[in-house]
């Protein structure tokens, strides 16, 4: 069964940020690579929910980005995925994915 996945505003930023530090820092190629890994690892959430690691509340996960410094944290829930945060994996992070 294929879920909804929507990018809550903080994702959305978050995913903003890291594509205009990479612009400015590798350029467009890699900036655009990461970016569209992003949208696979959402494709795979619509498709398994629960491809994650368990973090926080029953519903919370954590999906590491492979290849990439990035984890997505998330909630699943009956109606779809909810995507929280895209966090590099050098932050310090369990602060950040408090709904």
């Amino acid at each position: 069964m294929i879920s909804a996945v929507q990018w809550e505003k903080q994702a959305q930023a978050d995913r903003e940020t890291i594509f205009r530090y990479l612009y400015r820092e590798a350029g467009l190629l890699v900036a655009s690579a990461t970016d569209d890994k992003f949208t696979r690892m959402a494709s795979l959430l619509s498709e398994n929910p629960r491809a994650g690691t368990k973090v926080g509340t029953e519903k919370q996960y954590k999906l590491v980005v492979p290849r990439f410094p990035f984890i997505i944290v998330y909630v699943a829930e009956t109606d779809g995925v909810r995507i929280l945060r895209v966090l590099h994996t050098s932050r310090k992070i369990s602060g950040h994915y408090q709904r």
